[in-house]
């Protein structure tokens, strides 16, 4: 079993778009929570802040927090929080921890 298959990559669109794949996890999770702070630094005080999850199979407790932290400091600059091409999985584990609402789900995946 390749062991790398899971690692999480976030690549950076020029839109800036965040299209992550792999598992945010607890490895997955600070490389995210990296990649976002530094989109979010150049949006400033106001812009969403958009991740294309459509390559994420697996979210675990870390991962969710990170999504959490940067959905609150969204709304802190009055902006959003937009995950794109969220699949079952994930719409699951958000229905289960009762955060689904702290989401602004633009698309689903099947």
């Amino acid at each position: 079993m390749d062991s790398n298959r899971n690692l999480l990559t976030a690549t950076v669109a020029e839109d800036g778009t965040i299209a992550v794949a792999g598992d945010i996890d607890m490895a997955g999770g600070p490389i995210l929570e990296e990649v976002m702070l530094r989109c979010e630094a150049k949006l400033g005080e106001s812009g969403d802040l958009v991740i294309d999850v459509e390559g994420v199979q697996f979210i675990d407790s870390s991962g969710l927090r990170s999504l959490l932290a940067a959905a609150r400091r969204a709304v802190a600059r009055s902006a959003r929080l937009e995950l794109r091409a969220v699949g079952p999985e994930v719409v699951r584990l958000f229905e289960i921890t009762g955060t689904l609402d702290q989401f602004n789900i633009v698309s689903l995946r099947d």
